[in-house]
């Protein structure tokens, strides 16, 4: 796989990301409010965020390697197996292997790792002047949205904590927003291909 195909390959992963984690919130509060099988379809677009997470992170990982190896190579060794982790719990949980409350964790904390894993990207493409600037501030605010809200599951996991609950808006409109920015100049051909 060349350069060119892996950035395009993310580009279309970081859309694919962005259109999930929106219609995983609106999936979400389908469910709170109507049911299954609005929590399976959740469930399964967790999987495709995750999935396509993994592209976004090699892309990264391809960008920044030049300028900081050795880091690099451990934010994408640990974001790679951290969302595998989030996808084959969320597999299990679809099947019915598992119950909600085996996963109700473990998955935040994987996507959770994937926000630190953006905000360190984030911080070197800053950094770096890698991306730009406003991108590189979008991402590391959308990653402190993933980690705001594993750490509002932490302090309280029976309930709300009202960190979860900003992480998580931060994180329904700062994602995608990188996402589709990323994606953008990945696909046309504005990010070091």
């Amino acid at each position: 796989m060349t350069q060119f195909d892996l950035a395009r390959y993310a580009g279309w992963s970081a859309y694919l990301s962005a259109a999930a984690t929106i219609l995983g919130i609106a999936t979400l509060l389908a469910f709170f409010t109507r049911g299954e099988p609005f929590g399976t379809w959740n469930d399964i677009l967790s999987i495709v965020i995750a999935l396509s997470m993994i592209v976004i992170l090699f892309e990264l990982d391809r960008l920044h390697r030049p300028v900081a190896p050795a880091v690099s190579l451990t934010v994408l060794s640990i974001g790679v197996i951290a969302l595998l982790i989030a996808v084959v719990f969320q597999a299990l949980l679809i099947v019915k292997v598992i119950v909600f409350a085996q996963t109700a964790v473990i998955v935040p904390l994987a996507f959770g790792v994937f926000g630190a894993a953006l905000m360190i990207y984030s911080y070197f493409s800053l950094a770096n002047q890698l991306l730009p600037g406003r991108l590189a501030i979008l991402g590391l605010i959308a990653g402190a949205g993933y980690v705001l809200v594993i750490t509002g599951l932490i302090l309280n996991p029976e309930g709300e904590h009202f960190l979860a609950t900003i992480g998580g808006l931060i994180t329904v409109i700062g994602y995608p927003a990188w996402a589709i920015w990323f994606g953008r100049l990945l696909l046309t051909g504005r990010v070091g291909v």
